[in-house]
């Protein structure tokens, strides 16, 4: 009998329920398919590793002689250590108006269990004294290139062809570092393993190696290692020195999962309590409408755990369906997001594979909170006796509320207004779960526009109002600024051209260290301009350094603090310098200083490393045609070509960004739709008497509807400060190297925030007012045994 009438009150309030349970399968399906990606992002991560063999440390040096790399395996703690050359060099292909570039690593493939081995994806394996190569898979097919094909490169001022016999992925380049000048495009950059004996003799370091890597013995830590090695590659031009954790890919891969974890942890939970809130509300109104009933089945024999039971039974077939479909869904939802992941991580082992865990730890879960929000919600028929549960409840007690004393208010409230105001404050716990359930939809919404409409500004700050200039030229070695300027300034339609010199340093303050470039700009730079919080130019300081907000506070330094550098290009092996300012930066970090400044703390002359250019556009063509092999440039960069590639690689954020706006909306919708329906039903007797009195179904409506707006004004208000508390704390836990998520005020998310959820108040309405109409005054009004 009891489940025939749980089933007819599910029947009979299935919209609310369905809504709840819409809430509950939102939440854990972004928890399962975001577990699921971490999993197997996990299990493609550590399995890659390990089987090639990811190396522990990592060293750049100018050149060191092949033959010392045995003398270093003799360091105590080093397991192995290898010797390699790497270089970047530009792909001639022909009709290629973009920059193609391929970083070249040299392979020793008579070897095996090398450090940082290569995996053969496809194709024949290299061979020793060929000039064969391998290339990652996504540079081959977004190129349309085919096994024998000759890839043309460009090394040292002289055209090279290779052979390309076959694919390869090492673990060391699963995402391609990109800097805010380059753009991990499948089509213009890849990475190339090509045999050292075939490598050494194309540049000319040969017999030297310029980089290092290196695994670590059980026992030993990567200091332990960096003391003893270092001193030893000093005298060999050591240009930078780093452990695993600091290499850019491992870097890029572990904030991406320290992202997702975040994301698993906490979004899902703020659904499964606000599911939890609108499951307790309901029960809690089914037992005061069900005490009469309640009192019968006392009365009959039933026992108060059977009747706590049967309510409970609610909750947990909520919490079993909501928690099924909404683990099924994320299960589904996985698997084009790994495969979206396949696209920005290469890890030739990825896969959509799923684990039953998740499903039975998602069920579970939502179980859980559907249990403790019943038991809450139906603990109060425990308490009811069967002679009292039959009565009809006494009435509460009413009296003048606070706000019926404020005569210039009330006055000014129609019929439906007053009895509207009166309600919204003798149902407090009612008004204050509409109340959360408005904030906590709009701040949604408007956090996840506001990430949206964020990326935007950034792309405007960074290529409209920083970079003015429209082709940047860069340079390997650096050339003397005057005869960079002489040659190009007599370019026809060339405008302006500007020099600027990069730096590669390592600064170091207390016990922190980072490497990043510092920029030397001119004294009155046009074409790159440096801007603080309110997009004012920032003049360059002729004295000390400008730190960016993130440089900053990793190396925990103020305006006035004084910092350590030390950089290859320095006459001493370190040098200190003020900081005179710290800027904002949204796109990577650096550090500026005026070109002249710069130029007297390296001591090496007046050169640059680029030159900034702004020319009609018409001409770009035949600058690139003119100087596109030329020996000292390492590339062309064109901006709106660069800012074309950031659109369409922010086109897949975009999307993802969409469908989390799209659940915010259903979740929002849920709430106030579930809201209404409890305040409908609640009060059925009472909007009937009403339609019985004379009041017309729109005149009813309007006492639900004034109530409504009332609350959802003031938690629109509330909800803008929570929305600010919410994009703080994202924006924190995602800033990284590449990109800082400003905290701003940009009023469009409100806007479409405030738009979003006006759209579910008004669909809500429009049920209601459906309902209103299909009132049946009789049934409502007689007394129900």
């Amino acid at each position: 009998m009891l489940r025939r009438k749980m089933w007819r009150d599910l029947v009979d309030n299935k919209a609310a329920y369905i809504a709840c349970m819409v809430v509950i399968s939102i939440g854990l399906m972004v928890f399962t398919s975001v577990s699921l990606v971490i999993q197997n992002l996990e299990l493609a991560k550590e399995r890659f590793y390990k089987e090639y063999r990811f190396a522990d440390g990592f060293a750049r040096v100018k050149g060191m002689p092949y033959l010392e790399i045995a003398r270093l395996a003799k360091i105590e703690g080093i397991e192995q250590i290898e010797g390699r050359l790497v270089k970047d060099v530009r792909v001639l292909f022909p009709n290629q108006d973009d920059n193609v570039y391929l970083t070249l690593v040299s392979y020793q493939p008579e070897k095996s269990n090398l450090i940082n081995n290569v995996k053969l994806i496809d194709g024949r394996p290299l061979e020793d004294e060929t000039k064969s190569i391998l290339i990652n898979a996504e540079f081959v097919k977004a190129n349309q290139l085919a096994f024998g094909d000759q890839i043309p490169i460009l090394v040292e001022g002289k055209k090279i062809d290779l052979t390309l016999v076959g694919t390869g992925q090492s673990p060391e380049f699963i995402i391609i570092n990109f800097s805010q000048d380059q753009l991990p495009s499948a089509e213009t950059y890849g990475v190339g393993y090509i045999p050292y004996n075939v490598m050494k003799n194309l540049f000319r370091e040969k017999g030297l190696v310029n980089d290092i890597v290196f695994t670590i013995k059980p026992g030993y830590s990567y200091q332990d290692i960096e003391d003893q090695l270092k001193p030893k590659l000093e005298k060999y031009g050591l240009e930078s020195m780093y452990p695993r954790k600091d290499q850019m890919s491992h870097v890029l891969l572990t904030q991406e999962l320290v992202g997702l974890r975040a994301t698993a942890n906490t979004l899902p939970v703020v659904f499964l309590v606000v599911a939890a809130a609108i499951l307790y509300i309901m029960l809690k109104r089914l037992v005061e409408q069900q005490r009469g009933q309640i009192g019968t089945l006392k009365a009959f024999g039933y026992s108060d755990r059977q009747i706590l039971y049967h309510y409970l039974t609610y909750a947990l077939l909520i919490g079993i369906s909501g928690g099924l479909s909404g683990g099924l869904l994320g299960i589904w939802l996985s698997f084009p997001m790994i495969d979206m992941y396949k696209q920005f991580f290469n890890l030739p082992d990825l896969k959509s594979q799923f684990s039953f865990s998740f499903l039975l730890f998602g069920i579970l879960l939502s179980i859980g909170f559907s249990l403790f929000a019943g038991y809450n919600g139906s603990k109060q028929a425990l308490r009811l006796q069967p002679a009292e549960a039959m009565r009809p409840p006494a009435p509460i007690s009413a009296k003048k509320t606070w706000i019926e004393q404020v005569n210039w208010y009330w006055e000014s409230l129609t019929v439906q207004g007053k009895m509207a105001t009166r309600n919204l404050f003798r149902n407090k716990q009612r008004s204050f779960f509409t109340f959360i359930g408005v904030m906590f939809s709009f701040s949604l919404m408007a956090t996840l526009w506001y990430f949206q409409e964020t990326t935007n500004l950034i792309m405007l700050q960074q290529f409209e109002k920083v970079q003015t200039y429209n082709v940047k030229m860069s340079f390997n070695p650096p050339v003397a600024i005057e005869g960079m300027e002489r040659e190009l300034k007599g370019f026809p339609g060339m405008k302006k051209v500007e020099p600027m010199l990069e730096v590669p340093v390592t600064f170091k303050h207390k016990w922190h260290k980072k490497d990043v470039s510092i920029i030397g700009l001119k004294e009155d730079s046009q074409l790159y301009n440096i801007l603080n919080r309110q997009g004012d130019k920032v003049a360059v300081p002729s004295h000390g350094i400008l730190l960016s907000e993130r440089l900053a506070q990793l190396l925990d330094v103020q305006t006035g603090s004084t910092i350590t550098l030390e950089s290859i290009w320095t006459e001493k092996t370190t040098k200190t310098l003020e900081v005179t300012g710290i800027i904002p930066q949204y796109l990577g970090i650096n550090a500026y200083m005026q070109l002249e400044a710069l130029h007297d703390f390296l001591g090496e002359g007046e050169m640059a490393s680029s030159a900034l250019i702004y020319m009609e556009v018409e001409n770009i063509p035949s600058l690139k045609d003119q100087y596109q092999e030329a020996k000292m440039v390492t590339s062309i960069d064109e901006k709106n070509q660069l800012l074309a590639k950031y659109y369409e690689m922010l086109d897949s954020y975009s999307f993802i960004i969409w469908i989390m706006v799209l659940f915010a909306l259903i979740a929002g919708f849920s709430i106030i739709y579930n809201s209404s329906i409890i305040s409908l039903s609640e009060r059925k007797r009472e909007l009937a008497s009403l339609r019985v009195l004379g009041m017309t179904p729109k005149e009813v409506l309007q006492v639900i509807i004034f109530e409504q707006w009332f609350i959802s004004f003031f938690a629109i208000l509330a909800a803008i400060p929570l929305t600010f508390s919410m994009i703080k704390g994202l924006a924190q836990s995602m800033d990284n190297d590449i990109y800082i998520i400003p905290v701003l005020f940009e009023p469009f998310s409100f806007i479409y925030a405030f738009i979003g959820t006006i759209i579910a108040l008004l669909i809500s309405q429009w049920t209601l007012s459906k309902k209103i109409h299909q009132l049946s005054l009789v049934d409502v009004l007689k007394e129900k045994d």
